[in-house]
């Protein structure tokens, strides 16, 4: 599979572990090195500040979308090749998904899950089929594939839904992934069940 932009959802702290840091530094260095672009939150902290500053220490393009009222909160990453600013949070996630060809899910929390679910949502309705990998760095993603498997076996999720992301076990097997094609949607069918 080609693709040019790789939106990353991921990470706004700075209290994960160096592990979590080493692992977006690695991918953005990859990122950079084969010429894939960074679209994601805009923020100059955490996970995505990291990613923000490997991709551009390799020369390569980074596209932050930030709500408004977020710019100084989150600290708006000030070196970006280009910045969008929306009015809401869920125009960011519309204008992150319209620039992206494919999707990538590092550790994060409530924010992260939120994104991953609604880009996760819009793919099972059918409103894009673009790959999404998500990065079980250290495990972090263990209680979610549990989850997964529960609302499978409790009938709320059909297991063809499963095929509609790849997980892969740390951040740098990202771009591996995609390359591969892992992460593509199903073969066309039924809607699954929400």
């Amino acid at each position: 599979m080609r693709f040019r932009r790789l939106c990353v959802f991921c990470s706004s702290s700075d209290h994960l572990s160096p592990a979590f840091r080493e692992e977006a530094r690695a991918l953005g260095t990859r990122m950079a090195e084969e010429g894939i672009s960074l679209v994601y939150g805009g923020g100059s902290v955490g996970l995505m500040g990291v990613l923000a500053d490997a991709v551009l220490a390799g020369g390569g393009k980074v596209t932050g979308v930030i709500p408004d009222f977020l710019v100084t909160r989150e600290l708006a990453h000030a070196g970006l090749t280009r910045r969008i600013v929306t009015r809401s949070m869920h125009e960011r996630k519309q204008e992150m998904s319209r620039l992206a060809d494919a999707f990538a899910i590092l550790p994060g929390g409530f924010g992260t899950l939120d994104e991953f679910f609604e880009i996760l949502t819009w793919k099972q309705l059918g409103l894009h089929s673009r790959p999404i990998v998500v990065a079980n760095t250290g495990g972090w993603f263990e209680p979610l594939r549990e989850y997964c498997g529960l609302a499978v076996r409790l009938g709320a999720v059909s297991r063809r839904s499963l095929e509609l992301f790849t997980v892969v076990g740390s951040a740098t097997e990202v771009v591996d992934a995609l390359r591969k094609g892992r992460g593509k949607a199903p073969p066309k069918g039924r809607l699954s069940r929400t």
